[in-house]
């Protein structure tokens, strides 16, 4: 996949040991917003001073913070809608539907410059329709398989930022990021299926090679199931921000995040393919080629209407079409056969609005609200029930809490309108619906 959440404390080996679940993310792959002040204003961070998520918003931004240490831990608990159903079948619910994303992050002011480290969310997506639903019967026999449909996509950061105040009107930024990414494939692909993507000619939803013994055996076969657990590796991201304060009143923020470079994604794995709940099982090794996070432009503003009102607004571009081309799927057998699979996705780049105001109702409150934009990227004929990232219209609030001078609470609610679409390729005739709602909440303090 020339393609596509975490943290507990700083330092390598937790970024692995929190990733335990996936993050389901509204803007392709992607969160709307990065920590609770940011998702209180609809995703919008790249001009002002969004904590020490500006690490992962706009990395010019950690020049605005006050002089001193700062301490942030926070977290996100997100509730996912998914469904899925076929023409004459009831729909059935993704059972996975609560995640929790954590995050961690320490960042030092000292003079011109600012630096630290943290444990970042980046994003993901999946569902979980179980072993029992009509995704898991054989489409030739009518016969229960009882073989799990599940997928789970998750991305986690480790940003090591360097933010330098160059003028009283220009800071810029800069990180290196080590990124950990991790998939879980589980799924049915019926014979007919499988013949269209090894037929020249046809090939609608993809390609598909194997060795002639293996290929006979799958050929003989109602459905060949693939199940990749926990395929992960690590590999470097890196971003460049900037922020220009062009009046009192009017600071401009824009920052660029590197695609990403990690090795192919690796682990054990098997396919199992018969009739019914009738199979052989294959055990071999597993592998997702080119799994890589897009390149990301964000530009925004930060207008300071008056002494209590903040507008901010961003619009960022993420380069979904340069890694969401196909999933590339390789598989050795132990016996030493082979399945080469390569499943279209061929996703749009995506351009996403966030919009916010922050209200401040007293010297210790302050209010935010944002919208939160983006058409989906998916294209309906290549739409994958287990990676449904459909959801566009977002709308949020937030509220923000000085409990004295040195700490404070962030909270923020998002809610991501139910979105649903229709893969129009006969051969999988499938419809999928998603909805979400996530809370938000940081707690910083500072030395």
């Amino acid at each position: 996949m020339k393609a596509s959440v975490f943290s507990s404390v700083l330092c390598v080996g937790s970024l692995a040991i929190i990733v335990t679940g996936s993050a389901q993310a509204t803007n392709g792959m992607a969160l709307p917003g990065y920590g609770a002040t940011a998702d209180g204003l609809g995703g919008a961070s790249q001009a002002y001073d969004s904590g020490n998520y500006g690490a992962i918003n706009n990395v010019a931004t950690l020049a605005l913070m006050p002089e001193g240490g700062r301490l942030d831990v926070g977290a996100a608990l997100m509730h996912i809608s998914a469904e899925t159903w076929t023409n004459g079948v009831s729909r059935v619910e993704s059972d996975a539907d609560w995640f929790l994303m954590p995050n961690m992050s320490y960042m030092i002011k000292r003079d011109r410059f600012s630096y630290g480290v943290g444990v970042f969310s980046q994003g993901g997506m999946g569902a979980d329709y179980g072993k029992t639903s009509f995704l898991s019967v054989d489409p030739n026999s009518g016969m229960l398989t009882g073989l799990r449909d599940e997928s789970q996509v998750m991305i986690g950061r480790l940003i090591l930022p360097l933010a330098f105040q160059a003028t009283d009107q220009l800071s810029i930024g800069a990180s290196v990021d080590l990124v950990y990414g991790r998939m879980t494939m589980q799924q049915a692909m019926p014979r007919q299926a499988l013949m269209d993507m090894m037929t020249p000619g046809q090939q609608t939803l993809g390609t598909a090679q194997a060795d002639p013994n293996t290929a006979i055996g799958l050929g003989g076969a109602n459905y060949a199931h693939f199940d990749f657990t926990n395929l992960d590796n690590w590999g470097f991201g890196a971003q460049v921000g900037m922020t220009f304060k062009a009046t009192d009143a009017l600071t401009l923020g824009a920052s660029y995040q590197f695609e990403t470079y990690m090795g192919d994604l690796e682990g054990d794995g098997s396919i199992q393919a018969g009739v019914g709940n009738v199979y052989q099982t294959m055990n071999g090794k597993a592998k997702i080629v080119d799994f890589q996070w897009p390149a990301t432009f964000k530009l925004g503003l930060a207008f300071q209407a008056n002494e209590a009102l903040l507008l901010v607004a961003d619009v960022k571009h993420y380069d979904w079409s340069s890694v969401m081309d196909a999933l590339e799927i390789r598989f050795k057998s132990d016996a030493g056969g082979y399945v080469n699979v390569e499943m279209y996705q061929e996703w749009d780049d995506q351009l996403v609005l966030s919009v916010g105001a922050e209200y401040r109702l007293n010297p210790a409150v302050k209010l935010r609200a944002g919208f939160n934009y983006a058409a989906d990227p998916v294209p309906e004929q290549y739409l994958q029930h287990l990676g449904e990232a459909i959801t566009e219209t977002h709308l949020s609030l937030g509220l923000g809490y000085s409990i004295d001078e040195r700490s404070q609470v962030d909270v923020a609610y998002v809610h991501a309108f139910e979105n649903s679409e229709t893969n129009s390729n006969e051969l999988v005739g499938l419809s999928s619906s998603l909805a979400q709602d996530s809370f938000s909440v940081s707690y910083n303090y500072r030395f």
